[in-house]
């Protein structure tokens, strides 16, 4: 489906993520929050950070999600011998002209860039995915600078089991990522309907197109343009945000929680209005309630907090975040 940004509806970009959601599930059983918050990422024009073990599918969702969306997808996997040429591509000096040339393009030259296990790189090569992130270029040591494609979106995964040989994300880097998915074991039916499915039936649906990169870019515009968000919802975002920094809150949860220093950037306010936004659309609504900001947040907010060492035990960070946000939002909203 082709959009015009003078006369499409937002219900034109509903339907275009309803359909995407219906082609995904051709392929893809259960994954219910990876679906809506990439969704969601994806016409906000924001970057997903992935965590989960081995063997959920996420390259099959995601090339299947590329596939619907008629855009290009690469998948690197970051090990830590890996170079920056080995995302960049292969550059050429010419001493004539004193100038650098992309001669092979590398991996990082797409639309959905798939970077498997992002934190076991080193920080050369981290850096050839995060600052095109933010920018939209690379540069390279040589000199190089090249622009990327207009759609550029990665998803990139943590294994929280093994943690040997991994080097790390920073604040400044995982920041970059408007939302943190954690993928969960499937439950017993949707397992079983996989296993029936792909081990038993056996071979792989056909996906229908439904859009392509023209049309998403056109539809984040239409996004932007035509949903309202009230200046109170605004405030109560701000609100939000200062609420995670213990030097400026009373809330015990957070004073006793999170480090100083450790609460969230305004970078995470400005996501929370993106994804809020299209959170409305698919809600059939031209404007932002206090309803979408609490269906979006805690993905928002879960890699961007940073609790004090030794005051929780690990693997219960989920139980303190919810508890944190939830006691802030009914301080707010």
């Amino acid at each position: 489906m082709s959009l015009d940004i003078n006369s499409s509806s937002l219900e034109d970009v509903q339907k275009i993520m309803l359909s995407l959601e219906t082609e995904v599930r051709k392929r893809i059983i259960g994954m219910d929050d990876e679906m809506k918050y990439t969704l969601i990422c994806l016409f906000a024009g924001g970057h997903v950070l992935l965590e989960g073990v081995p063997g959920l599918a996420k390259t099959l969702f995601y090339k299947t999600l590329a596939e619907a969306a008629d855009v290009q997808f690469r998948r690197i996997s970051f090990a830590a011998d890996l170079l920056p040429k080995d995302v960049i591509g292969i550059e050429h000096f010419d001493p004539v002209t004193k100038k650098v040339e992309l001669v092979v393009k590398g991996p990082l030259h797409t639309n959905f860039l798939l970077t498997d296990e992002l934190n076991r790189a080193r920080t050369s090569s981290k850096g050839t995915v995060l600052e095109p992130m933010e920018e939209g270029q690379v540069t390279t040591e040589l000199g190089g600078t090249y622009i990327l494609e207009k759609l550029f979106m990665v998803i990139a995964t943590q294994n929280p089991v093994e943690s040997e040989g991994t080097y790390g994300l920073g604040r400044a880097e995982v920041d970059r990522f408007m939302m943190k998915i954690l993928l969960e074991y499937p439950k017993p039916a949707e397992e079983e309907e996989i296993v029936k499915r792909y081990g038993v039936i056996g071979g792989m649906p056909s996906v229908e197109t439904v859009i392509d990169a023209e049309g998403i870019l056109t539809a984040r515009d239409i996004v932007k343009n035509k949903v309202h968000v009230e200046d109170s919802i605004v405030s109560k975002i701000q609100q939000i945000l200062n609420e995670t920094r213990p030097e400026r809150t009373t809330t015990d949860v957070v004073t006793k929680f999170i480090e100083r220093a450790g609460g969230v950037s305004p970078r995470a306010g400005i996501s929370i209005v993106q994804a809020a936004r299209v959170h409305a659309v698919l809600q059939g609504n031209d404007f932002v309630t206090p309803n979408d900001i609490v269906s979006v947040i805690n993905p928002i907010l879960r890699h961007r907090l940073v609790f004090k060492p030794g005051e929780i035990e690990e693997g219960e960070e989920e139980i303190y975040l919810k508890e944190i946000i939830d006691t802030i939002l009914k301080k707010v909203l």
